[in-house]
């Protein structure tokens, strides 16, 4: 019985990948959404790595490759197509706000890059449930 839950070997991969990209787009969607709040309530939290545009390159950095990454693995597996319209979509979003963050308010931009990482985890949430099902389906 558990051959048949266990995802193949060559999909781990792919699963580690989805999921830690769920981690790193939570992890920017918190930061973008507590840092205006924090921001508001004590002025020297911006001066914190928080608030440092390399913090927002790093974060970047990592989501787009390994975004990338877990979408082609998870479709090579399922072949479907329905993840990539909100993860393709969110990681747009994502490098638009930090390409244009210079011409945005702080709350644009906070907004903007939320978004971005709704639509990435929702995509990677997809991913990881289509993987889910082509692990369970009856093998021909």
């Amino acid at each position: 019985m558990a051959a048949v839950i266990e995802p193949k070997n060559r999909d781990r991969k792919g699963v580690v990948l989805d999921r830690l990209a769920i981690c790193v787009s939570g992890l920017c969607l918190v930061q973008c959404l507590l840092l205006p709040l924090l921001v508001v309530l004590t002025p020297l939290m911006s001066l914190g790595i928080f608030g440092e545009e390399i913090f927002h390159l790093v974060l970047l950095g990592l989501i787009v490759p390994v975004s990338l990454a877990a979408f082609a693995l998870g479709y090579r597996v399922h072949r479907n197509r329905q993840m990539l319209i909100p993860g393709l979509a969110g990681l747009l979003v994502v490098i638009l706000a930090a390409v244009f963050e210079h011409d945005m308010t702080a709350l644009g931009t906070a907004l903007l890059t939320s978004l971005g990482g709704v639509l990435l985890i929702t995509g990677h949430w997809l991913n990881l449930r289509s993987r889910r099902q082509a692990c369970l389906a009856p093998q021909r």
